[in-house]
């Protein structure tokens, strides 16, 4: 339970610490004061997104921490799941800041967590009802959230998620191969289209850079003819004239003298060196002359031609000489993959069979946890609602199948009828604002039974109602006080009077600022606040007595 609750420098409240008691709290102010400011507070503690407008004008901090006691198994799980736990006295602290740059920081024990941590947390701590939760009972789309909830059903809901998304996936699978399969004949068509061109042409690899240094040789071929022959005589050719001979024929003569002159052997030596690499240049040459061939006009047109077929292809595909030898490659694996599309479809087509049959058994699943939760919820609530001077209220909850979406296959609405012998219809044509308030009451009630919230908060439950209905519904607060501590923000004395512990919210003038203060309030201070809800500015006596016997009656009421 929620034990004690800080507040510094939120909106009007500079500083305020409350001690909460188990049992039924109220709180109780007039218009204006900051009830609503504290519920804001409570909310932006467990995480909720907050704009920094709620800091107080002039302070550079806001700071809201609460201590709570008697925690179950159940919170210890969670905060283990997130290295959390209890301190060594069962208790938890939480801690949000605020700075002026808009900046949060949220704490658990001290230690520094997420807000998604906070909110993970945050029901099995507190539920809090205001307004807007009533107004979100008008809503048909939350009326499955509502029996969700209440079902507790969540295995059931993720078995069905993940049969779902395995089902779209094989849908999108199918639409893709089907595609493909419509395309199939054009495809083809146009894959072998591409490989006849490539193949019969049988580019190679470095062929075009092959062939432009050859047609460069070709269009120089009488040049080059010229000067390779006149090398190649002059190194070798000439019978007797050329370089080679007399080389030779020196080399020789040296080694006439060697026996008289030592140095003439290495000379000969040397010269016969430069005579073998003479001759060998010469091959070189003639072998160059060779390549050029007898008809270099011929073999230029035989080149141009090879370079004209290599650049078309390029430009029809738009990419260069590698890209077409991998083009050609891609095509022929891209034609061999069409052939197998037949079989693929026919194996999509059972798994999209078998995706479907396993998220139809999943949604029948879910479909039982809400019909099953919706038959325990329904008399439950009835008889919250009779006890809330509704009985003849008729309250029903319909589970219709709908297509598979991604919530299952259900459309979940709930249905009053506020008048006998009318059909019941969806409760945002029928219920006004105090009846929707004690369907949220009435709900909220089974709601904390089921899941065993140990602290729920209820801002303005009285809404439209008051009276003898307004005293029910404090009566019904005060029970579930047993169960849950309960604390109601309240503008009803019926409610009020109820309470075991009552607070007073109150604005007053410190200096030249505002602040709200909350305090405890008992004995004479008490019955003048439920002499004041119930008068407004005059308070006469017989107001003060009604006060009392209301306080009184409900004193009897803890016996």
């Amino acid at each position: 339970m929620l034990v004690s609750l800080h507040i510094e420098n939120i909106a009007v409240i500079k500083c305020v610490d409350i001690d909460f008691c188990g049992g039924f709290t109220a709180l109780t102010g007039e218009t204006g004061a900051g009830k609503s400011i504290l519920i804001d507070s409570i909310n932006f503690l467990l995480g909720a997104r907050s704009s920094k407008d709620i800091l107080r004008s002039g302070e550079e901090r806001a700071l809201v921490s609460a201590m709570f006691s008697d925690l179950d198994k159940e919170l210890e799980k969670r905060l283990a799941e997130n290295d959390l736990a209890l301190d060594e006295d069962g208790n938890l602290l939480i801690s949000r800041t605020m700075s002026a740059d808009g900046r949060t920081q949220s704490k658990i024990g001290g230690r520094a967590v997420s807000s998604s941590t906070v909110r993970a947390i945050a029901p099995l701590l507190v539920n809090i009802h205001g307004q807007n939760d009533s107004l979100r009972l008008l809503e048909d789309e939350n009326h499955i959230l509502f029996l969700d909830a209440y079902a507790q059903n969540e295995d059931a809901r993720a078995a069905y998620a993940k049969c779902y998304a395995v089902m779209k996936a094989s849908d999108r699978a199918l639409d893709v191969l089907r595609a493909q399969e419509s395309e199939k004949a054009k495809k083809e068509k146009e894959l072998k289209q591409t490989i006849r061109l490539l193949e019969s042409a049988k580019i190679k690899v470095g062929e075009e850079e092959q062939l432009l240094a050859e047609k460069k040789i070709v269009a120089n071929a009488e040049k080059i003819s010229k000067q390779t022959s006149f090398v190649y005589r002059a190194l070798k050719g000439s019978e007797k004239a050329n370089a080679a001979y007399i080389l030779d024929r020196c080399s020789a003569a040296l080694v006439q003298i060697a026996d008289t002159v030592p140095e003439a052997a290495e000379l000969a030596a040397r010269l016969n060196t430069i005579k073998f690499e003479a001759e060998d240049i010469a091959e070189t040459v003639y072998d160059l002359t060779g390549d050029i061939g007898e008809d270099p006009t011929a073999r230029l047109d035989r080149i141009e031609g090879r370079l004209e077929t290599i650049n078309r292809l390029k430009k029809h595909f738009l990419t260069d000489e590698a890209g077409l030898i991998e083009l050609l490659k891609r095509s022929k694996a891209e034609l061999e993959t069409l052939d197998e599309i037949g079989d693929a479809l026919m194996r999509a087509e059972r798994d999209c069979a078998e995706a479907k049959q396993a998220v139809t058994d999943a949604a029948a699943a879910l479909t039982k946890t809400r019909k099953n939760a919706a038959e325990k919820l329904i008399p439950l609530v009835l008889s919250e609602l009779e006890f809330l001077d509704m009985e003849k209220v008729v309250f029903d909850i319909a589970v219709k199948p709908t297509e598979l979406t991604p919530s299952g296959a259900d459309s979940v609405a709930f249905l009053i009828s506020a008048n006998k012998g009318e059909e019941p219809r969806p409760i945002s044509k029928i219920a006004s604002g105090g009846e929707l308030a004690r369907i949220m009451l009435a709900v909220k009630t089974v709601f904390a039974e089921a899941f065993g919230v140990h602290t729920v908060i209820y801002d303005e439950v009285d809404t439209g109602v008051s009276g003898k209905t307004a005293r029910k519904i404090g009566i019904k607060l005060k029970e579930s006080a047993k169960k849950a501590q309960t604390v109601c923000v309240t503008h009803s004395a019926q409610i009020a009077s109820l309470a075991d512990q009552h607070m007073l919210i109150r604005k007053s003038t410190v200096g030249e600022r505002t602040e709200t203060k909350v305090t405890p309030i008992d004995g004479e201070d008490r019955v003048k606040e439920i002499a004041r809800i119930l008068g407004g500015v005059t308070i006469s006596e017989s107001m003060l007595v009604s006060a009392r016997e209301l306080i009184e009656e409900g004193k009897n009421k803890n016996k």
